[in-house]
């Protein structure tokens, strides 16, 4: 990041640099932040943006080890913790590297954090004062709102109509902040008045992402004619091998109902990851950056599947048939785990838009990066 954040054609930083400027819109809060401090310091943009996302990055990472050092690990647990599609892919694409996409599940974290040492009002309240914020931030934020409220439902033990109501007015208020973005769209003229202030008082200039604000939902989509079922096979291809050990883990995990409320109760594990997971699809079928959706995607999905492991929510069943199979055969030579660990997981990475073909040895890929660039 130290040494691309400077340059024209870092898509990433140009998200960052969108303000209000120009009149309010989609993604603007962070940029009009930084702006107001470059300008009140006199100290580059650029560099604000930097050094909040060297603050940005250094604590999302902590926070990981932290979350899953404590959880007792076998090897189908490693192999989905190593997914190329979860704490790599944010380094190893450029595409991807510092973009706003990784303020999403570090909310998660935090939450995930809090959790446990607040009730059902606390969480409500941090959800209500810092969810709207999340989505003025990345509009995107909307499709990974279900995993924030249904935790919010494991914490109700005795549903009554005041948690319906209070879950209700949460979920309208979302929904009316996606609606007046959307609504938000910004003209030519906004985005030339938003430009020549980046220009004139940053000394800086407008990079890709702001020149698609006045881009509705319908010319998102349209980006989208050149997929191909080569494109699809592939990107399946990278959905079957990314979510392997994942998928195996929940397919052998049950939920716990002894203290969930009566509506949670009548569910089980499979129907609540379907519930989560299938808005998590939306945007594949709205934007190109399919590499930034598996990330996130993933990266939700494996945050919850184990914060529910390790609070007893769900429980793993390690005498299950399948696993056995996969612990005492599969994976019983320590040489061949290893060889299944390096090609499922340090072997490939997918990259940031879905019609580019699949990286190789990303972490290599890091390596030789940061020695070309130094």
């Amino acid at each position: 990041m130290s040494r691309t954040y400077h340059l024209e054609v870092n898509n990433s930083m140009a998200e960052w640099l969108i303000n209000y400027q120009g009149g309010f819109g989609r993604r603007g809060l962070l940029g009009e932040l930084f702006s107001q401090i470059s300008l009140k310091y006199e100290i580059s943009i650029r560099k604000v943006i930097l050094y909040f996302l060297f603050f940005l990055f250094f604590t999302y990472y902590f926070l990981i080890y932290l979350f899953f050092k404590d959880i007792k690990k076998n090897k189908l647990i490693i192999l989905s913790i190593l997914s190329p599609l979860f704490i790599i892919l944010p380094l190893s694409e450029l595409e991807a590297l510092g973009r706003k996409d990784l303020l999403i599940p570090l909310s998660f974290l935090v939450y995930l954090i809090i959790y446990n040492k607040m009730n059902f009002l606390g969480l409500y309240l941090f959800l209500i004062f810092f969810f709207p914020i999340l989505l003025l931030i990345h509009e995107v934020s909307i499709f990974y709102f279900p995993f924030f409220l249904i935790l919010l439902f494991f914490k109700i033990k005795n549903l009554n109509y005041s948690h319906l109501l209070a879950l209700i007015f949460l979920s309208l208020l979302v929904i009316g902040i996606i609606v007046t973005l959307s609504n938000s769209i910004h003209s030519s003229d906004q985005i030339r008045i938003m430009c020549e202030h980046i220009k004139y008082k940053l000394n800086d200039q407008c990079g890709m992402a702001a020149f698609v604000l006045n881009r509705d939902l319908k010319d998102n989509i349209s980006e989208l004619g050149g997929l191909n079922i080569f494109h699809l096979l592939r990107n399946f291809l990278i959905f079957v091998f990314g979510y392997f050990a994942l998928t195996i883990l929940i397919l052998n995990s049950k939920l716990e109902k002894l203290e969930l409320n009566i509506l949670i109760k009548h569910l089980n594990i499979g129907v609540i990851i379907l519930l989560l997971f299938i808005p998590t699809l939306i945007p594949f079928a709205i934007a190109v950056d399919w590499g930034r959706w598996f990330n996130l995607s993933y990266t939700m999905l494996i945050f919850f599947y184990f914060f529910c492991l390790k609070n007893k929510i769900f429980n793993l069943n390690e005498n299950n048939k399948m696993l056995y199979f996969f612990e005492k055969n599969i994976f019983k030579k320590k040489f061949s785990y290893i060889i299944i660990v390096i090609l499922l997981c340090f072997s490939w990475n997918p990259k940031a838009v879905y019609h580019e073909d699949v990286g190789s040895i990303p972490i290599y890929r890091i390596i030789t990066k940061i020695i070309k660039y130094y």
